[in-house]
């Protein structure tokens, strides 16, 4: 119903989903099979000439050009269809699966309206083992002949950039490329082909790529340097306070106090410049219509009720929080608070439904508050068409003080049901207006936290009607950050929201702190230094991007098509790519969103180890992102427990036991068998006694409580003995032969052979 109308334009979608077999093809005047469609479904052909519905002749021919490219075995013997029409843009996209009906591995594969493939995705559920046997740079040529095969357009406009490993449990090698257009970067465009360490075969391909739209030259009129000075004319680096809220607790356990770090960040989300022109873009998506720029966002809020019965006997705790209830204000009078205070929107049909006691976890130190909601008490009456509507409003007032917390109430558009069409209504009150009147409230409700606040944002936020299909806003959101020596702490904020039509306040709330600790800015560099050492970084430079250009056709329309349309346009700009786009005001230094200095990740590669048979094992691990800092690895050195402790958690296990990553001790091939047994949970296997027997010949050298765990990690194939048929129990574990035994037990703990 238009009541619940929402305004997301760019998101329409129309989608159909069809299986093949799944029912009769329909016949069609000519007396041949038609698709099998609903048959209320209409196959149309759009304004562009291009089909928005699905077709025989479509279906038939994707088909066949995805089997040309790519081979369908026969065990892969269920088809099964989807088809999805993306209005917007006038495209549409099938997504075809063959599966073998014995084990339920599929074969899927999505192309577009031009028969191009997208996405290939291959998975075979009996696939279990995901201990690479192949290194990285073996599989590469994989990749790029999979690519030349199904997209051979694609692959001659690509360059590899980087690839990465995705875990244990896929296995897979992801190789990624980039679209290149007259050795120009193009990053919007870019391919993804995963080929799996195990096997070698191709898992998946994904090919994000424009096929139709028109690539400018490469000659620029714009040089970097003056692009720079662009960019810092139109863009600044903001001065502010993040928190690091991943550091909670110490390695002693004790509770961190809430600390804020400083960082430069840029003052927009995304800035290019035109290498042509000089033009300033701070978007990549263009309307030709202003009309068309529209938001509609709906608020909801709940009230709960977490109030219990207390015991027959009260104990000093229970008393004490009594005798508390002397400070705390009646409910009548937390009501009161409400319904009285001239700033806030309230329906004249509401009724106190609810109000409870609670505790305040707001960050005030654990303060009560009194949690209020209110309802239209009114039955609706079904039979009328106007009659859906019934107010809502909720409240959160400090038990101690009166200051209301918090506020929100519903809020009633001007769409008559009766005769279809919307009622226009007078907004006595612009954004400006309403600002001073939310102001106005703040001061008297959170005079304290306000004053140490400045407003960060502000938008339109309530629709009220529609006029020619432009929405008439007549609610306004602010929001009001919290400043520490004039810096934003953007975690800490007050927000509110008023209606243009009453000037009354429909939302409001905050999230406060009052145990942060701020850092001081005393020493911070000035912004245009810091903007030097931003654009300095790795990411900035010149390419081709996508824009997004929507059209208005809305005078074009028939028959409830879409009034828009999007298309893809490709310009050349110069653009700061910068991830993470945060500097140190001290340093200089790019910031990861922890607050500690930026390291690129680079795949591990080391001096003395040499790309030869002998060293594949730790090659593979070093494929895996998993290895040691620095340019040796120190194959015959001792490895201490810390640092296979942190190459297990690297690889997604860890030590029950918790051992931590900064222990220094060596460890014995006896106490490493015992923690890869402890690690599958078959320590209480390994304790039983009297039943081990490892036929090692040093085996009474062996502590007789590690006795069961070396045993069963022989016959797991973990560890094995020696030439001379010796497991040398207390010998301690070399890097090289840690290795060894940690890829071996990836396999045991993958295949779970031990469950």
């Amino acid at each position: 119903m238009k009541r619940f109308l929402a305004f997301a334009l760019s998101s329409v979608m129309l989608t159909s989903s069809v299986t093949l077999g799944s029912m009769p093809a329909a016949v069609n005047a000519a007396g041949e099979d038609a698709i099998p469609i609903s048959a209320e479904v209409d196959p149309t052909v759009s304004k562009t000439g291009k089909i928005s519905e699905p077709t025989k002749e479509a279906l038939e021919s994707v088909i066949k050009a995805v089997k040309a490219k790519i081979t369908i075995p026969k065990e892969y013997s269920e088809f099964n269809y989807n088809f999805s029409n993306a209005v917007s843009f006038d495209d549409y996209v099938w997504s075809l699966t063959w599966r073998n009906p014995k084990d339920d591995s599929y074969i899927q594969v999505n192309a577009d309206q031009n028969n191009h493939i997208q996405y290939y995705s291959k998975y075979n559920y009996s696939d279990t083992n995901s201990i690479p046997k192949y290194l990285k740079k073996e599989l590469k040529s994989t990749a790029e002949q999979f690519l030349k095969k199904i997209a051979p357009e694609v692959a001659l406009k690509v360059a590899y950039k980087d690839s990465d490993y995705e875990g244990i449990y896929s296995g897979n090698y992801v190789y990624i490329f980039e679209r290149m257009e007259n050795e120009v970067s193009f990053p919007d465009n870019t391919v993804r082909i995963g080929v799996n360490g195990v096997t070698g075969e191709v898992q998946n391909a994904s090919i994000n790529w424009i096929y139709d739209a028109k690539v400018p030259s490469a000659d620029v009129k714009v040089t970097k340097e003056e692009a720079a000075k662009l960019i810092k004319e139109n863009m600044t680096m903001k001065l502010t306070y993040r928190s690091n809220y991943n550091r909670i607790y110490a390695e002693d356990g004790s509770k961190l106090k809430k600390e804020a770090y400083l960082v430069y960040t840029p003052s927009e989300d995304y800035i290019s410049i035109d290498a042509k022109t000089g033009k300033v873009y701070l978007s990549k998506v263009e309307w030709k219509d202003e009309n068309l720029k529209s938001s509609h966002k709906e608020a909801a809020a709940t009230a709960k009720d977490d109030s219990g019965a207390g015991n027959i006997s009260l104990t000093e705790d229970e008393i004490k929080k009594i005798e508390e209830l002397n400070n705390l204000i009646s409910k009548e009078d937390a009501i009161k608070k409400v319904t009285s205070n001239k700033y806030l929107y309230l329906d004249k049909n509401l009724e106190v439904y609810s109000a409870t006691l609670n505790k305040n976890y707001n960050g005030d130190g654990g303060t009560y508050v009194w949690n209020i909601t209110l309802n239209d008490p009114r039955d609706i009456d079904y039979k009328k068409e106007t009659d859906y509507y019934r107010a809502y409003a909720s409240a959160r007032v400090d038990a101690k003080t009166g200051k209301i917390l918090s506020f929100y109430a519903s809020m009633n558009n001007y769409y008559d049901e009766v005769k279809g069409k919307w009622n226009t209504v007078s907004i006595k009150y612009n954004k400006e207006q309403a600002k001073e009147i939310l102001e106005k409230f703040l001061k008297a409700e959170n005079s304290n936290r306000f004053s140490k606040s400045k407003l960060a944002s502000e938008s339109n936020d309530f629709v009220a009607y529609l006029m020619k299909d432009t929405p008439v806003y007549s609610g306004y959101s602010y929001q009001y950050n919290r400043v520490n020596d004039g810096i934003e702490y953007p975690y800490n904020n007050i927000y509110g929201s008023v209606d243009g039509i009453s000037g009354k306040v429909y939302s409001y709330g905050y999230y406060w702190e009052d145990d942060v600790v701020f850092a001081s800015p005393k020493g911070a560099m000035s912004a245009e230094k810091a903007m030097e050492h931003y654009l300095g970084k790795d990411g900035y430079g010149l390419k081709y991007e996508i824009n997004v250009v929507n059209t208005d056709n809305s005078t074009k329309a028939v028959n409830n098509n879409t009034s828009y349309s999007s298309a893809n346009e490709i310009r050349l700009v110069y653009r700061p790519d910068i991830n993470p786009a945060f500097i140190s005001p001290f340093t200089g230094e790019q910031l990861t969103s922890q607050g500690e200095v930026y390291k690129e990740a680079k795949p591990y590669s080391y001096k003395d180890v040499p790309e030869t048979a002998e060293n594949k094992e730790i090659l593979l691990l070093s494929d895996m992102n998993i290895g040691f800092e620095g340019e040796y690895f120190y194959p015959e050195k001792a490895i201490t427990v810390g640092e296979i402790t942190s190459l297990l958690q690297n690889v997604g296990y860890g030590y029950k036991d918790d051992t931590k990553k900064s222990d220094q001790n060596l460890i014995t091939k006896e106490e490493l068998a015992q923690s890869f047994i402890v690690e599958l949970g078959l320590e209480k296997m390994a304790d039983l006694s009297g039943i081990y027997q490892t036929g090692y010949a040093d085996e009474n050298s062996i502590n007789t409580k590690y006795l069961g765990a070396v045993a069963l990690a022989k016959g797991l194939d973990i560890m094995k003995a020696d030439s001379s048929n010796c497991f040398n129990p207390k010998e301690n574990v070399t890097r090289a032969e840690a290795v060894h035994y940690i890829l071996k037990f990836l396999e045991v703990r993958r295949e779970g052979i031990y469950r």
